[in-house]
């Protein structure tokens, strides 16, 4: 990443309320509370907002690594303290962008608390049984008051629900599948789960620090990554799609998901660059594109991956940016 991406970032907090009640609704507030507590605890905290905001973050991340949980969650606490240590440590001694430090320390903090699992006897096969039948307790819990709802028997209409038994049968496969896609892909979401945390994180630590440490993160519309992540795109899918790999499609699969994950979001960046350069901006732009995703999800996020693996080819960003291209 060039460091002109990594500029510091315009706005105030209020900008990141939405992005924090994102987090909160899919990720535990801890995974972005820890990454933030450390990186202001090495940028020496001496002002009044900087001295509040470390200890808040400080104990939120604290109280939620001390929760009792399943082995999901205590895989993802050990990760997100081993990705923590990585991070500061590569903040502090490396001038490579923030979205580089943050894929290199998760990825680290993963095969660590890899090998960590299976050192206490354990493996990622528990940790997907864990994770389906926490699923499939909610499936299941949802299904019972469905069925509760129904119609009875009888014929009259007393129940709020208008389901078919065999309707409640078809809503029962879609949450089997469901439930064991969740499973199979827990590394990922796992994975996505801790880079979401160290985005926002470094987002807030850019606006609280007064002298912050390391090449900072810059805006969305700025977010980029090296090309050579192109591969781990390209192997994946060939193991995938090779019938004679068929023992590491699963670890092919999750890393497939990740870099398809980062480069829609390199092509969402894009194209808020494009618009920002068109002059196109403000409330109204977000509902609008908000709007669309919900509509048409799958052709947007589609479109974003395509868009971002357009871009890493050919630097689309750069290109609008020459005089000549202007």
């Amino acid at each position: 990443m060039s460091r002109s991406s990594e500029q510091a970032p315009r706005g105030g907090l209020g900008r990141l309320l939405p992005a924090w009640v994102v987090l909160a609704v899919f990720v535990p507030p801890g995974v972005a509370a820890i990454p933030l507590a450390g990186l202001l605890l090495v940028s020496h905290p001496r002002t009044g907002r900087e001295l509040l905001v470390t200890g808040i973050a400080g104990g939120a991340g604290v109280w939620w690594l001390l929760q009792a949980g399943e082995l999901p969650d205590q895989f993802l606490r050990a990760a997100v303290v081993i990705a923590t240590a990585v991070l500061v440590a590569l903040t502090l001694l490396s001038r490579t962008s923030f979205s580089h430090r943050a894929m290199l320390a998760t990825a680290a903090a993963l095969a660590a608390a890899s090998l960590l699992l299976v050192a206490l006897g354990s493996s990622w096969g528990a940790v997907r049984w864990w994770v389906e039948y926490r699923a499939g307790l909610t499936a299941r819990a949802f299904l019972g008051q469905a069925a509760a709802m129904m119609p009875p028997a009888d014929g009259s209409h007393r129940g709020l629900l208008q389901l078919t038994g065999a309707q409640l049968a078809d809503l029962e496969t879609w949450f089997d599948t469901v439930t064991g896609t969740l499973g199979t892909f827990a590394p990922s979401l796992l994975t996505i789960q801790i880079l979401a945390g160290f985005a926002v994180a470094g987002a807030t630590y850019r606006r609280i620090a007064a002298s912050p440490v390391g090449v900072v993160p810059g805006r969305f519309r700025d977010f980029r990554f090296s090309e050579h992540l192109g591969w781990a795109a390209v192997v994946p899918l060939i193991v995938v799609l090779v019938p004679r790999l068929a023992a590491a499609k699963l670890a092919a699969a999750n890393m497939l998901a990740v870099a398809a994950v980062l480069y829609a979001v390199r092509g969402a960046a894009v194209a808020m660059f494009g618009l920002s350069l068109a002059g196109v901006g403000g409330f109204f732009l977000w509902a609008a594109l908000i709007a669309i995703l919900f509509v048409m999800l799958p052709f947007v996020v589609g479109g974003a991956i395509l868009l971002g693996v357009i871009d890493a080819g050919l630097n689309l960003r750069r290109r609008w940016t020459k005089p000549a291209s202007r």
